[in-house]
């Protein structure tokens, strides 16, 4: 079974699918992960984007000790997925078609063979239209960038709300302007607007509707 969480950076979506995936029991597999472990391995290892569609990438991911791990061309990636070099770059290396074209060939196969909570921007619309559950968390860019202002202060004392709130801006419109898969509220979506919710409150909701349509079912 499959459930989708689409929605906006600083949504909310990793947190939420962790926690709906250890309610049930399923697996959380992040697809931002693979988009990032891609670029950590470009990054790292000086790939020129020329020649991207020339050079071999094999991307693997599995699960060791309840924790994703994303290997690419047998490096494991996983400890550099949150550097801020990988954060800045990865929406540019993300719209490249031979890197989506990986990237959902790995989520495509592993989930055909899994219980999954599955998020990111494009997997109720694109990756997995079929999927037996979709939801789209929505949630205001101003919340958005102040949680996030929470998060990034810890690391980095120096940002400012508004630098974390452009950024998101940024982003919403690289994200809504893809050629390929821009993000959207994927059809028959059920629409959670997080802005005055809390996590908690969240995964409520979205149990309650995975349980009213089991029911129908």
């Amino acid at each position: 079974m499959i459930i989708s969480i689409d929605g906006p950076a600083g949504s909310g979506k990793s947190t939420v699918a962790n926690i709906l995936a250890e309610k049930l029991d399923f697996i959380h597999f992040n697809s931002g992960s693979l988009y990032r472990g891609i670029t950590a391995y470009i990054l790292k290892n000086n790939v020129d984007l020329k020649s991207i569609d020339s050079t071999e990438i094999k991307l693997e991911t599995k699960f060791e000790n309840n924790t994703q791990q994303v290997i690419v061309n047998n490096e494991y990636m996983t400890n550099f997925l949150r550097n801020n070099d990988v954060s800045i770059s990865t929406p540019q290396i993300s719209i490249i078609p031979k890197i989506r074209q990986i990237v959902d060939e790995c989520q495509r196969s592993f989930c055909s063979k899994n219980n999954v909570v599955i998020d990111g921007r494009d997997i109720g619309s694109y990756v997995f239209p079929d999927a037996e559950y979709k939801f789209y968390l929505d949630c205001a860019v101003e919340e958005r960038a102040r949680r996030r202002y929470l998060e990034e202060t810890k690391k980095n004392p120096n940002i400012s709300l508004k630098e974390i709130e452009n950024q998101l801006i940024k982003r919403d419109e690289t994200d809504k302007a893809k050629k390929i898969a821009p993000l959207c509220i994927p059809k028959n979506a059920i629409i959670i607007d997080s802005t005055s919710l809390s996590i908690n409150q969240v995964v409520e909701d979205m149990l309650k509707y995975i349980k009213e349509f089991k029911k129908q079912a």
